[in-house]
């Protein structure tokens, strides 16, 4: 009970920080919608309308917008991960406030996990803006009776990218200025993940470091219950390997963070900017 209440806590003062400013707020709500735009207008055209067979048979279905849109408002999560919880540390540097977490008797893992539960919120706002904007101007042909387990799906994915986020929080105690290790583990993410285009179009030689990703059988499930994507693996083998790369990233990014933490106090580099 102690634990969820410094995770609710962490996700109030989020908050409270984040509607001091509403018109960076606003912004950060409407800014993805202009980004996935680009997107669905290349699909339409490349395919030469909202219909490709060849969509259709790669991955069984020929909505390119709603197969565009379903991938980039559900890669969305990788923010989460990488920028909300990755960066939360280096924003407590930023106010000044890192040290006097550090000797909190709650375990560090537990605040960045607080920034999580912010930034889940967060970024569920912005998926329903994004869904119900695209919707309206493209309207989205989805199963209804799929909605819950998309986001079941979609809530397993999220417990792998927490371990990824807890990495590259471990990261940043290190190298203060992370952002480059979380830019270019954000592209490489969103590249060898199929999120625009079906599996069998990644080659063969970057397949087996999309299938270490969580995102690659989240989206593709998520995608599956919605529209019926068909899955190479099947559904259960799917769920098999997104349950165990969710295990082996949460397990893999306390371990680090663990050792990273001892580390920097050992060394006596926690305050360093």
């Amino acid at each position: 009970m102690n634990i969820l209440r410094v995770l609710w806590a962490e996700n109030i003062k989020q908050w409270k920080i984040k509607l001091a400013y509403p018109a960076d707020f606003l912004r950060t709500l409407l800014e993805p919608v202009l980004y996935i735009l680009p997107f669905v207008f290349y699909g339409v055209a490349v395919a030469g309308g909202r219909t490709s067979h060849s969509l259709l048979v790669s991955a069984g279905t020929s909505d390119v917008v709603t197969f565009t849109v379903l991938g980039y408002v559900f890669m969305g999560f990788i923010s989460v991960s990488l920028w909300g919880m990755g960066f939360s540390l280096r924003k407590e540097q930023y106010w000044g406030t890192l040290e006097t977490i550090f000797v909190s008797p709650t375990p560090r893992w537990v605040y960045v996990m607080g920034q999580a539960l912010h930034s889940v919120v967060n970024q569920g706002l912005i998926l329903l803006i994004q869904a119900g904007f695209i919707g309206f101007v493209f309207g989205l042909s989805i199963n209804n009776r799929g909605l819950l387990p998309a986001l079941f799906v979609l809530a397993l994915m999220l417990f792998g990218l927490f371990g990824l986020g807890i990495m590259v929080a471990a990261i940043i105690l290190v190298a203060k200025e992370g952002w480059m290790v979380a830019e270019g583990i954000d592209s490489l993410i969103s590249m060898i993940t199929p999120i625009a285009y079906p599996l069998s179009v990644i080659p063969a030689v970057m397949r087996p470091f999309s299938m270490l990703m969580p995102t690659t059988y989240g989206v593709a499930a998520a995608r599956h219950f919605l529209i019926g994507e068909e899955l190479p693996l099947g559904l259960p083998g799917t769920l098999a390997g997104l349950v165990l790369m969710g295990a082996l990233w949460i397990g893999l990014g306390i371990f680090v963070f663990n050792r990273t933490d001892r580390k920097v106090r050992r060394n006596g580099t926690l305050g360093e900017y």
